[in-house]
């Protein structure tokens, strides 16, 4: 249970995200497929590859997030001593889960509304509220993630500098 649990924490969004990509590929490859032997396109397949695209940009965010590898305007920063920079990416990520935040509530109060006025999906209908969840779900992991990354930092087990302490220092 342990090992399981250590995997899921390293790995969730990787197996997640390829899964969704894997699933993705397989849909389109059959949609061409059918659309070029039987002349018309699968519907469901499509709406299904729009929402399964989305699961998997949200969740990729939560992924590079995990892994410190959001794209940052650093060079700034390289001349600074080493505290200072941690300090200023703890403002940023403190920047990063006050909008999380805010996102989060919002979508909430999102889901909270489409539960009284249902919508589904055109093909499938299905309950857009299953893909809408998606929003918060994915900014809650984005955030968690944050926050493990520098739990880890200050146990010292990670710099959340990451690669920028080896760069080749430039003149």
């Amino acid at each position: 249970m342990k090992k399981t649990l250590h995997w899921l924490d390293a790995h969730f969004e990787d197996a997640l995200c390829g899964a969704l990509l894997v699933g993705i590929m397989i849909m389109l490859m059959a949609q061409v497929v059918v659309r070029f032997l039987f002349g018309h396109g699968l519907t469901a397949s499509e709406e299904l590859c729009r929402f399964s695209f989305l699961y998997m940009v949200y969740f990729a965010a939560s992924l590079v997030a995990c892994k410190g590898a959001h794209i940052r305007v650093t060079a700034h920063t390289r001349r600074l001593p080493s505290s200072v920079r941690v300090g200023l990416l703890m403002l940023a990520d403190l920047c990063w889960l006050a909008f999380n935040a805010t996102v989060i509530y919002q979508g909430v109060l999102l889901l909270h509304s489409m539960a009284a006025r249902p919508m589904v999906s055109g093909s499938m209908l299905l309950d857009l509220r299953y893909v809408y969840v998606a929003v918060p779900a994915a900014f809650l992991l984005q955030s968690f993630r944050i926050l493990q990354r520098w739990a880890r930092h200050f146990r010292g087990r990670l710099s959340v500098l990451g690669d920028e302490a080896n760069d080749i220092k430039e003149v």
